[in-house]
């Protein structure tokens, strides 16, 4: 098992996109935006296993790498530079300033021989993972602003075994898409030695703001319910939790499907997602109850998803738009008693299914609604609340800088928001990647009850 994993910084730099390529520019947050405000930062860790020395780390891949990042941040502008609050404004803007950069950050592992266990699926205590994953520089306080970093970077070396790219982002810079699609950009500018390829792709990002439409006036109703405040919440430096990967093949998911349809064929929405969520929780839920900390019968317990809306906002938008672009696709509500009983995931895909129908296919839109989103909030026990993070639509094992795709991934944030992650499966065509970090009674509990109901 990795043991209290260490590592020595190498080298730390602050890489900027090519002098005099960017102009200056602002990006006023949107109300897609602004809801993410005080939301904790985002970690992923990818993991490649990859052969290679010190030397060459240091010779050759970290010049490498700072190049093809500073080719990368001059397509990706907005993740060089800060979110800013100012006196001089009443909303908060994503600015850009000739030398703004991002703070990346190149380590040596110093307990390299346990890379193979740090990218099994085996539960692995979750603190293990933490020395690899960025942290944030200060945030720049003057007496009429304050200037906080959106991403920062971190590459680790396992010598002769592999390495580790870390990443932390505010999530008010850009959703899952959007960070996806810089690390996609960086990978192919690093694999090709220069943007030439990413420039043909056509898949450049776009900024343009006036694209998302606010007749409601959402980014002041947000504002003013949210306030200007942003979230500094840290990884543990003593945790109980352990982090464990569940995979569920695609002849698992066509037989919840089938399970499902056959308990309840009136339901339209049964889709991959929603039985792969509902089976989580649902095992997520008994496992709680098998270790004695299950609530009251009636109690009820709440799925929360997002989901990307580009394409269902009148008129759509460009899958390429940059920035935050999602909303509660899903807020479904089931008492204990149903989820801890036999038919617990037919009632679990049931109410995600109809949440889902109810909030993206109704007449009025996705935005239905949407002034009370935040309010809506004060109503569920977050403490009986289980979210989602990433998607298999965005699968980082596609994400190749050059030495083929990843040997695992982990989106390392739901050891505070004790979220699921979903991403694509390496190593099974059509299957699911399923991510938890739950304390190590409970992981062993859920473990016992996700391999008896498949």
């Amino acid at each position: 098992m990795a043991a209290n994993q260490k590592v020595t910084v190498l080298e730390h730099c602050s890489v900027a996109p090519p002098p005099g390529t960017v102009v200056e520019r602002s990006l006023p947050l949107t109300f897609f935006d602004i809801i993410w405000l005080s939301f904790s930062h985002i970690q992923r860790l990818i993991f490649y296993e990859f052969p290679c020395s010190k030397t060459h780390f240091m010779e050759t891949l970290i010049p490498n790498l700072k190049d093809s990042l500073s080719l990368a941040l001059k397509h990706f502008f907005p993740l060089a530079g800060n979110l800013v609050f100012s006196s001089s404004s009443s909303k908060p803007q994503i600015r850009y300033e000739e030398g703004d950069s991002v703070s990346l950050t190149f380590s040596e592992s110093e307990s390299f021989y346990d890379f193979m266990d740090l990218v099994g699926n085996h539960p692995r205590k979750a603190i293990d993972f933490h020395p690899f994953v960025p942290q944030f520089p200060l945030v720049a306080k003057s007496s009429d602003s304050i200037r906080v970093p959106v991403l920062s970077l971190q590459v680790t070396l396992f010598p002769n075994k592999g390495l580790c790219f870390g990443l932390t982002n505010h999530h008010a810079v850009g959703d899952a898409n959007s960070i996806f699609n810089f690390m996609k950009a960086w990978a192919l500018i690093t694999r090709c030695g220069g943007d030439g390829p990413y420039l043909v792709g056509g898949s450049q990002p776009i900024f343009d703001r006036t694209l998302i439409k606010d007749p409601k006036g959402l980014d002041n109703i947000f504002l003013s319910r949210q306030g200007t405040t942003t979230l500094e919440q840290q990884l543990p430096t003593n945790s109980d939790k352990f982090r464990a990967t569940f995979i569920m093949s695609r002849t698992n998911i066509q037989g919840l499907k089938s399970l499902v349809m056959a308990k309840r064929p009136g339901l339209v929405h049964v889709s991959t997602f929603t039985v792969i969520c509902a089976y989580i929780w649902t095992c997520m839920v008994k496992s709680k109850a098998a270790i004695g900390e299950e609530g009251d019968e009636d109690e009820p317990y709440h799925f929360i998803c997002a989901g990307d809306t580009r394409a269902r906002l009148n008129p759509p938008i460009p899958a390429t738009y940059f920035g935050n672009c999602v909303v509660a696709a899903c807020i479904a509500t089931v008492n204990c008693k149903k989820l801890v009983g036999d038919e617990g995931f037919i009632f679990a895909a049931e109410a995600i299914g109809e949440d889902i129908r109810e909030r993206l296919y109704n007449e009025e839109g996705v935005l239905k609604d949407a002034e009370n989103w935040l309010s809506g909030g004060k109503e569920i026990n977050w403490e009986r609340t289980v979210g989602v993070a990433g998607s298999p639509k965005f699968n980082y094992y596609d994400i190749d800088f050059g030495w083929g795709k990843p040997k695992k991934f982990e989106f390392v944030s739901i050891d505070i928001t004790g979220a699921m992650s979903l991403n694509g499966c390496r190593d099974l065509d059509g299957g699911i990647e399923v991510g938890l970090s739950l304390p190590k009674a409970q992981m062993d509990a859920f473990a016992t009850i996700f391999a008896g109901g498949l």
